[in-house]
């Protein structure tokens, strides 16, 4: 019998941006072994003006999946890209974000995520001076490399603002894996 995970809940909020129209883009990632059953993997936020309070940006933007594996390698994980819109309706990337899920062997438990997003800073000198007089931020060419280890190691990036999940998950039959929790 499968292990089955059910992910109910919300992207709730964005915290600490310098930047303050802003909506999210995300998608929940898993590795080859596990089947997508229902849901959207992926999803945007509204725009939405941060407040600067202590609860930020407030989306509560709905998330729905399930998910049915024989193997729990390559665990769920969230991956954000943040984005901002200027008084003229312009559209730039401000950060990027991944966050694994909590583990838990069977049952149901609510969980707050925290999603600690970074943004690519310039190698160059040239490039910093480009932002500083031009605008827009500096984006990856590959988006995959923000949820993939290899080569992240190389990149320079700077800390952004936080984005919360409040999600319920419902797991069942993973106790088979020797999953424990973590």
């Amino acid at each position: 019998m499968p292990g089955e995970l059910h992910i109910i809940g919300q992207l709730s909020h964005a915290t600490n941006f310098s930047k303050k129209n802003l909506f999210v883009l995300w998608e929940a990632v898993t590795g080859s072994h596990w089947e997508h059953i229902e849901g959207n993997e992926q999803g945007q936020t509204h725009i939405l003006e941060d407040s600067g309070g202590p609860a930020g940006a407030v989306f509560a933007h709905p998330i729905d999946l399930h998910y049915k594996t024989q193997n729990i390698q390559g665990w769920p994980k969230l991956v954000v890209h943040v984005w901002h819109q200027d008084d003229y309706g312009r559209k730039d990337f401000v950060s990027y974000g991944v966050a694994y899920l909590p583990c838990h062997t069977s049952g149901f438990s609510d969980e707050l995520v925290e999603v600690q997003t970074w943004s690519p800073t310039p190698p160059t000198l040239y490039g910093r001076m480009r932002e500083l007089l031009l605008g827009g931020t500096s984006q990856l060419k590959d988006d995959n490399l923000v949820h993939r280890m290899e080569n992240r190691f190389r990149l320079q990036s700077a800390p952004s603002g936080q984005v919360f999940f409040k999600l319920s998950l419902m797991s069942q039959h993973f106790d088979r894996f020797s999953v424990t929790g973590v």
